[in-house]
């Protein structure tokens, strides 16, 4: 078996296991290592996308790397909201 990373449809990035020989094309059938399901955390579709693309970038993939890395988590958050956060100092610097 071996990794690879897999882009879904709602362009979020995976790590998952296929046999040796498959190619990486098959990496949606495979079996996903990681980052998880973030869907019970309840966030807004774009920062559910962004918040899991950032754990993948960050190599924070399975259970391991998280508990290794915990303070990368909070970077990860940072990141996902950086954007959010932008749009509304330009929500204030709007009103005055």
């Amino acid at each position: 078996m071996r990794l690879v990373n897999y882009k879904d449809s709602k362009g979020r990035w995976y790590k998952t296991q296929i046999p040796d020989g498959a190619p990486d094309s098959h990496a949606r059938f495979g079996i996903v290592i990681g980052p998880p399901n973030l869907d019970s955390l309840e966030l807004p579709p774009k920062i559910h996308t962004r918040l899991h693309n950032e754990l993948f970038h960050r190599g924070l993939i399975t259970r391991v790397d998280v508990m290794r890395r915990r303070i990368d988590i909070i970077g990860a958050l940072q990141a996902a909201l950086s954007v959010d956060s932008g749009i509304i100092v330009d929500l204030y610097s709007k009103e005055s």
